[in-house]
This record gives C-alpha cells, sequence and structure tokens, in this order.
C-alpha cells in the first residue's frame, strides 16, 4: 500500500547515515573491506573516492601507527589527490604485510663486472631522499684497488651511474653517508689516512666515471663518524689524542667545536660505536658509555685560544663493554605531532672477550625527557632524552669466531640480523650457515601497542657457507640489500 512503500522509504539505511559516522566505521575495517564497498552500491562507489576519506585512513592506518609510507616522489601529502592517497595507503599497508611474509617478491644480484675471489664488499647503504632510488657500495680488490660506485635501483637490473677507483688496495677507505638528503654533500670518503674528501653526485652524468664531484677536502689524520647537512664529526686517532670534533663542511670546512671525553674514561675507551645528532644535541656511544653534548658553540670558561670545548651535559655507563651499536630514533607521528622528541631504538652486542662477542643482542630504548621544554636550547637543565637506557628485550643471535655478522635498524623500529643458523638447530661454530632474519621493534612512541617490545622474528634467507658480510635495508622502498664476497650485492625486494 501507500503507506507502507512511505515507511520504507523513512527506514534508515547505509547510504543515509551521516559521512562523519561513516567514515569512524572505514576507519576500523580492513582496507579490502573499504574497496570492496564500492561494488555494492553508486552512493558507497562515490563515497570510497572522497579524498578527505582517504586522508583519513592514510593517517589512522598508516601514519599513527608508525608504518613506512612509499617515497611520495617529492610531494607532500596535503598535494596528493584522493587516487593518489589511496595508492600510497594500499601500498603502505601491503609493504607492512610482505615484510613479515618469508616468500620473496624479487631477488636481484648484481655488483662487481666480474665476479672472483679477493673482491669483498665492505660498504652498502641506501642514499636517503631522491626517491629513495639510489645505493652506494664500497668494494675492496685485495692490494690493488678500492671502488666507490652509485647503483642505479630504478631499472630491472641495477646499473653504476657513477664511480670512484682508489688504486693499491685502499684498504682503510671510509664512507658515510649524509643522513640530510637536502645538502649539497653527500658523502665524505677518507681516501687516504691524512685526507677527508667532501663529495657529490652529477646525476645528469652520462660517464659513471666523472659523475662523483669533489666539494672540498680536510687534511689530516682523523677518522669520520657521521654527517648530517652541513656538519662533520670526527676523532683524531688514539695516539694523537683521540680528540672527537665537530666541523662546518659549508664552502671551507673549519673546526666548529672540541667534545671533551668524560675524565674517567682511558684512552682506549674513546673508541666510538655509533652517533646520533639532532637539533642542538649530540649523543655519542662509546665503548662503554653513552654521552650527551650540545652542538651550540660558547666561549670557553678559561681564557684558552683555539676552538669552543663541549663537555658532556649527561651520561651514563653499562656494565659491559660494547662491542657493537646501532640506533635510529622511532618515526613517531604522536611526537612529530607534538614537536616532542621520539624514542630513540638502540640494539647493542655485548663482549665475552676482546674477540669475541656475545651471542645476544640487547635492545634498549633511549626515552625523551618528559621535562624537556622544545625550542629552548639543550642544557644541564633541559636535556631532551633521559640518558639510563631502558633495557626492553634480550634477543638470542649467535655469532662465531671468525665469522661475518651484521646489524641494521630502520627508522621505523624494523631490525635486520645477518648472524650464524645451523639448519639442525644445532650451534653452528664452524660457521658453515647465515640466517638473515629481522623483528620489528616497538616503543612508547606511538606504537599499535603502546608497550615496549618487538613482533616475532621473521626469516629472511639463510645460505650455506660465510659469504654475506653486511646487510641494509630501505623501509620505504621495502628493500633489503645484502654485500658478500666475491662483489656481490644481492637485493630483496618486497614491495
Amino acid at each position: 500500500s501507500h503507506s507502507n512503500k512511505a515507511v520504507e522509504d523513512r527506514s534508515p539505511s547505509l547510504t543515509t547515515i551521516p559521512l562523519d559516522i561513516l567514515f569512524d566505521i572505514f576507519q576500523h575495517l580492513p582496507i579490502q573491506s573499504v574497496l570492496a564497498l564500492r561494488q555494492t552500491c553508486k552512493s558507497f562507489d562515490a563515497i570510497t573516492r572522497l579524498r578527505s576519506l582517504w586522508a583519513l585512513l592514510l593517517r589512522t592506518l598508516v601514519q599513527e601507527q608508525n608504518i613506512p609510507i612509499p617515497s611520495f616522489d617529492g610531494k607532500s601529502p596535503e598535494s596528493l589527490s584522493a587516487l593518489e592517497l589511496e595508492r600510497f595507503t594500499c601500498r603502505a599497508l601491503a609493504l607492512r604485510i610482505n615484510w613479515t611474509n618469508p616468500n620473496l617478491k624479487r631477488e636481484i644480484h648484481f655488483g662487481a663486472a666480474v665476479t672472483r675471489k679477493g673482491l669483498d664488499v665492505l660498504f652498502i647503504e641506501f642514499l636517503p631522499g631522491r626517491g629513495n632510488r639510489s645505493l652506494i657500495s664500497v668494494t675492496n680488490e685485495a692490494f690493488r684497488q678500492c671502488i666507490v660506485q652509485c647503483w642505479d635501483l630504478t631499472v630491472l637490473q641495477p646499473v653504476c651511474i657513477a664511480k670512484l677507483t682508489y688504486p693499491n688496495g685502499g684498504g682503510n677507505i671510509r664512507v658515510i653517508i649524509n643522513n640530510d638528503p637536502s645538502s649539497p654533500a653527500i658523502m665524505a670518503i677518507q681516501s687516504k689516512p691524512a685526507v677527508t674528501e667532501i663529495v657529490t653526485i652529477d646525476f645528469e652524468e652520462k660517464d659513471p666515471e666523472s659523475a662523483f664531484v669533489p666539494l672540498s677536502a680536510i687534511d689530516g689524520r682523523r677518522e669520520i663518524y657521521l654527517l648530517s647537512g652541513s656538519t662533520l664529526v670526527t676523532k683524531d686517532p688514539i695516539e694523537h689524542g683521540g680528540k672527537l670534533s665537530i666541523w662546518d663542511i659549508n664552502d671551507q670546512p673549519y673546526e666548529k667545536i672540541h667534545l671533551v671525553t668524560s675524565p674517567s674514561l682511558q684512552p682506549q675507551e674513546y673508541s666510538c660505536r655509533a652517533m646520533h645528532l639532532c637539533d642542538d644535541y649530540l649523543i655519542i656511544f662509546l665503548l662503554g658509555t653513552v654521552e650527551l653534548y650540545s652542538t651550540i658553540p660558547r666561549p670557553n670558561n678559561i681564557a684558552t685560544p683555539g676552538v669552543p670545548l663541549s663537555y658532556p651535559l649527561a651520561q651514563y655507563t653499562f656494565q659491559w663493554s660494547i662491542d657493537s651499536v646501532i640506533m635510529s630514533k622511532q618515526v613517531s607521528w604522536h611526537a612529530a605531532r607534538l614537536h616532542r622528541p621520539s624514542p630513540i631504538n638502540i640494539v647493542i652486542r655485548g663482549r665475552i672477550t676482546y674477540f669475541q662477542p656475545e651471542h645476544t643482542l640487547h635492545h634498549f630504548v633511549l626515552d625523551p625527557n618528559p621535562s624537556y621544554v622544545p625550542g629552548r636550547e639543550t642544557s644541564l637543565y633541559n636535556l631532551p632524552y633521559l640518558m639510563q637506557p631502558t633495557l626492553v628485550q634480550t634477543i638470542c643471535s649467535p655469532v662465531w669466531p671468525r665469522s661475518r655478522t651484521a646489524t641494521a635498524l630502520g627508522r621505523y623500529g624494523t631490525m635486520l640480523l645477518l648472524d650464524n643458523h645451523d639448519p639442525d638447530g644445532m650451534e653452528c661454530r664452524d660457521s658453515k650457515h647465515q640466517r638473515l632474519t629481522g623483528r620489528i621493534l616497538t616503543t612508547t612512541g606511538g606504537s599499535p601497542t603502546s608497550q615496549h617490545g618487538s613482533h616475532r622474528s621473521i626469516a629472511f634467507s639463510e645460505q650455506a657457507g660465510n659469504c654475506w658480510n653486511g646487510v641494509e635495508i630501505d623501509e620505504e622502498s621495502g628493500r633489503i640489500a645484502v654485500s658478500g664476497v666475491e662483489g656481490t650485492i644481492t637485493l630483496f625486494e618486497y614491495l
């Protein structure tokens, strides 16, 4: 009847629910369910194509969960269309699933033109920024030459686009990549015992032999540890005092600050294990301590000529020696929104004896200081972090004498381990097997669980022998690079 039809017309349906309520429902659905709603009716087809919906889903499902987002190709999220926001949201969620899937999407081998014994890839690192398109490698050919190369990863088979060759082995060459992609100085190279080169890359140059462009050089025997923007951190050899220095490499490099280590440390304890530079402070891990310095030059209290001195504002001493340490500030959407420091993930391998590291890794977190005032100068009374690291967990990671091991840690908390493994579950003391595994570490900085810890271990790959010696990760693009002997680099792609 006419009256029954009128009642039906007034009955509620999903398409009559206000958009704000629908959006609240959608952000609690799997992304596949949101996309499936398009097939139900024209109204949902239109609603699920709204830019405001995908901006919300990108924020709540990806950014607030601190999930890596594939490169925006130089665009900001605010400038993306609805279709682009949808594509980036779906790719980010698919990548997170793929990280925990042991089935590789693609495996690529490249490296030296001729693989042979005596070639050893000593160093690999993804070049930050520029769409995550490049990888830097250093290959040493025993007693002959050392080669620094930049590889283009956008093609099916990576190709070398920049190349530097140093004769006579170059065994002591050290390369530090600039972690600020906006800086013209791409890397620092310690090519000779008494020379540090600052170089860039001309990505338009067709001849790889001419693509590396020198910008400046610093004379003097020193070790290089960190390059961030126009700031370079170096350390003099122990026999010359082991002095730590901060340099400004803009135009003509000059020494800006001397860092004075704790007087309680012995010279052999000056060995640097890791550094983190942010704003106006520097965190340094030494052999058994972690120290925080201000990077703002100040006049010396005692009128002495020379470079200004900076003393530790805070420090913490471990009860055991550190064999290796990696650290990375955890990407935290919540901390960034509040302009607060993000927690710092720290992974430490202790040392049993001078020649034997521990078979375990210790995951610590350096927690932000709740009393820190952002925007105010870092000082003894305004420290950005609590200097006693919080132990989160201990991870089994066996390493045996004469074996090749490595650890990598990404900004989004993905940790990669290259250690020893026996397929039969027995201890592999003859170093006949290696494994590549990973974990997604979590901190209180906006993690999905809001707890310290990690997700389950991820088994990426394993092999017989002792041929792998380094590992790097590019979380945004879903890539893992593993370096090895005989000049080979293996690229695992998961996106």
